[in-house]
């Protein structure tokens, strides 16, 4: 006769969870009225197959949080209910997938069935303020650079002004800060990294790349992984995510430096432009490919036509069903170790007349329960440092080996403000730069159009 195993914790607490909402749902829809008392503790452990520890414990959760009220040898009495609300979120559409958003959505209603969350989309890289005070969100997904941005248009002020989460990792709680204010707090994180496939490198008979990697050691180990149409090496060129690294590199970056009119440094902003463009001419490694966007570039990884490609944790979340070998790397280096950090925030738009409920949904995805999910679920690295994938949890992704890794190169983190340019040049700079590496304009008129990229 076989044993049946014992209920895990994770379905302990699915239970009780349950038992909760159902309870809340019931109050909400006047099934138990003001004043009326809820089932018995028995009736409540027969009903959700719960011990009555553990009804005890849900019952005391609806208590704290203002539910119910508990009077002593009588039982649980009603005090409140909820009307329903709906609450806003306004992200771009990666977002959604990044930060497990359907998953974290479908927890939170178990929690709070009173607040109906919806989506709304703005497309990326498009701040979504469209005039001060805008009720159009009440509350807002942003990236770092998203942010940076609103606060260059003096637009921090239309974010609510936020408690530090000490629990979050402190070097992410500073890219959401403006003028010493918190004005988001980081849900998700990702260093930009080298992800390669394991396979390639195994048939090859190559050493998978390690930290200590510079961009010459990337191209000779792009030649000879190369082999008929599969090429070592390729990344979406335009990307602000990608071109800029060989700048945040660069000799002007690293000395802390802001390239001007008057400055010496142009041929440093050469050397590292040119480095760029040596690589991708160089049709032993990449191959001329017109891609449309980073997911062309992953899709051709996922096919197995590239062997190394740049991207992000986050960005390893399209290929989860995939079936490939992968696994990452940090990214080569000119002269010292540097790569952009994306991260993810949530604020509360100033503006909104939902603020409690957009703060119970900002609590929630900043709690230990949500962020373990996240772990759960994405790729995408949560912000709290202690998250970790919860026990027993049904369909929690296998991570790379060298998942990990992200801790040990954070010293390296940088943003798009380390640039030695400013953030309003890397759009225009980016046109420029296409047409140098296409060969239609020379170095000097390159850095003729930098200098009007300064100057404006």
């Amino acid at each position: 006769m076989q044993m049946r195993g014992r209920p895990t914790d994770e379905q302990f607490r699915h239970k009780m969870d349950l038992m909760i909402s159902h309870l809340k749902t019931g109050i909400m829809e006047k099934k138990f009225a003001i004043g009326e008392y809820l089932p018995s503790e028995k009736a409540l452990s027969k009903q959700f197959g719960l011990g009555n520890l553990s009804v005890r414990k849900g019952l005391e959760q609806l208590a704290d949080d203002g539910w119910i009220e508990k009077v002593p040898n009588v039982g649980n009495r009603v005090i409140t209910s909820r009307t329903t609300v709906t609450l806003t979120v306004g992200c771009n559409e990666t977002t959604i997938r990044n930060a497990a958003l359907p998953k974290l959505m479908e927890d939170f209603k178990r929690i709070c069935p009173w607040i109906n969350v919806q989506i709304k989309l703005f497309s990326s890289g498009s701040l979504p303020f469209h005039m001060q005070g805008s009720p159009e969100y009440d509350l807002l997904l942003l990236s770092v650079l998203d942010f940076q941005m609103l606060g260059l248009d003096n637009k921090a002020d239309m974010l609510e002004t936020l408690p530090e989460n000490k629990r979050m990792y402190p070097i992410l709680n500073r890219l959401f800060m403006h003028e010493g204010q918190q004005r988001m707090q980081p849900i998700i994180f990702s260093p930009i990294v080298l992800c390669y496939n394991r396979r390639h490198f195994r048939e090859k008979g190559l050493a998978e790349p390690t930290g200590a990697w510079t961009w010459d050691d990337l191209v000779r180990h792009a030649e000879l992984l190369t082999d008929g149409e599969r090429y070592g090496f390729c990344f979406h060129l335009p990307d602000t995510n990608r071109w800029p690294i060989f700048l945040l590199q660069s000799a002007i970056a690293v000395r802390g430096e802001k390239l001007t009119k008057e400055s010496g440094d142009r041929e440093s902003f050469l050397a590292c432009v040119r480095l760029c463009k040596s690589i991708v001419h160089n049709r032993k490694v990449f191959p001329m490919y017109m891609s449309e966007g980073n997911e062309d570039i992953s899709k051709m990884f996922q096919q197995g036509k590239l062997s190394m490609v740049i991207s992000s944790y986050m960005g390893m979340n399209v290929w989860r069903d995939s079936g490939i070998a992968f696994d990452v790397a940090p990214l080569p280096f000119i002269s010292e170790p540097r790569t952009f950090v994306l991260a993810t925030g949530a604020g509360i738009s100033s503006s909104s007349s939902r603020k409690e409920e957009a703060g119970a949904f900002l609590d929630y995805m900043t709690s230990e329960r949500a962020q373990s999910l996240l772990r759960c679920h994405s790729f995408s690295i949560p912000a709290m440092q202690t998250a970790e994938a919860p026990v027993g949890e049904t369909g929690c992704l296998p991570t790379p080996d060298r998942y990990a890794m992200f801790r040990e190169i954070m010293f390296s983190y940088r943003t798009h403000a380390d640039l030695p340019i400013p953030l309003t040049a890397l759009a225009p700079m980016t046109t420029y730069l296409k047409a140098y590496w296409a060969d239609m304009i020379s170095e000097q008129e390159l850095l003729e159009k930098l200098d009007t990229c300064l100057t404006e």
